[in-house]
């Protein structure tokens, strides 16, 4: 971090999480651990803060009171610690409505971005749901100097397919072979987590992805997938599955409607591009 601290004072701001990573930052407070033997000491008010621990994904109701909060610290050092998954990249509920998120990658078969980082800056990541007292403590110590970091950053270089790598640092990126293109894929994935959940969602996917193999295999690939989510249909006993599989199926022919009707429009545009 580039600075060394005998010792912080800690404003905490709650900025929509679940209160699981809250409990975790009392723990580290709490006579047991007692962080206060490093030097660090819990402060009523972010004007006596050199250091904002931000807990929760940053809710709309929530960043006004955040960026008051950074704005009332003492302007050196003014340190920034996000604790949690959901502070470092607004963790499962970076898609949602009730966060506040600027990104331009946000939305369908996009890189998932979210967190206080969208109005404040973050100088220590702390992951983990939730991440457990000693972690913390471990990036306090590294805040203080006390510790040495044990990682090191690496840059690596994705290669386009075929191509071969002549460094230590590139690799070959290769996609998975499905049947579908990778961006129908990744939006199916993100919508079937509003239906049936995150737990079985990839099991579910895989499942479709493989009936979708097989229907291309026919000359009428969209009435042989019906025909095949329908035998699917009667295998199944547990109704969130079934409701999943028929949400997959309306979907995935809204994707290909759509993406074909974008590439007609590209190639009338552009004549001489391929489409999408």
């Amino acid at each position: 971090m580039g600075r060394k601290l005998k010792s912080v004072w800690v404003y905490h701001v709650d900025a929509g999480s679940c209160n699981g990573c809250d409990i975790e930052v009392l723990d580290v407070l709490s006579p047991y651990y007692d962080v206060e033997r490093l030097g660090v000491k819990v402060v009523p008010t972010p004007r006596h803060a050199d250091v904002l621990f931000i807990t929760g994904p940053l809710t709309r109701q929530t960043r006004i009171a955040l960026k008051k909060a950074y704005e009332a610290m003492p302007p050196k050092p003014r340190i920034v610690v996000a604790i949690g998954t959901c502070a470092s990249s607004g963790g499962i509920f970076y898609n949602s409505y009730a966060l506040y998120n600027t990104s331009p990658q946000r939305g369908r078969d996009r890189l998932r971005s979210g967190g206080p980082e969208m109005i404040v800056p973050i100088d220590m990541y702390i992951p983990g749901c939730p991440p457990s007292p000693e972690e913390i403590l471990y990036g306090v110590a590294q805040l203080l100097g006390i510790k040495e970091k044990k990682m090191k950053g690496e840059y690596w270089i994705a290669l386009p397919p075929g191509e071969r790598s002549g460094k230590e640092n590139e690799i070959e990126f290769t996609i998975p072979d499905r049947p579908i293109p990778v961006r129908y894929w990744l939006t199916l994935r993100e919508e079937l987590r509003r239906v049936v959940g995150y737990y079985d969602r990839d099991a579910v996917l895989n499942d479709f992805i493989e009936l979708v193999g097989r229907a291309f295999e026919s000359d009428n690939p969209r009435e042989r997938l019906h025909d095949l989510v329908t035998g699917y249909f009667l295998k199944e006993k547990d109704s969130r599955v079934k409701v999943a599989m028929r949400f997959l199926e309306n979907e995935f022919w809204r994707l290909v409607d759509e993406y074909r009707e974008w590439g007609e429009a590209l190639k009338r545009k552009y004549p001489v591009t391929a489409g999408v």
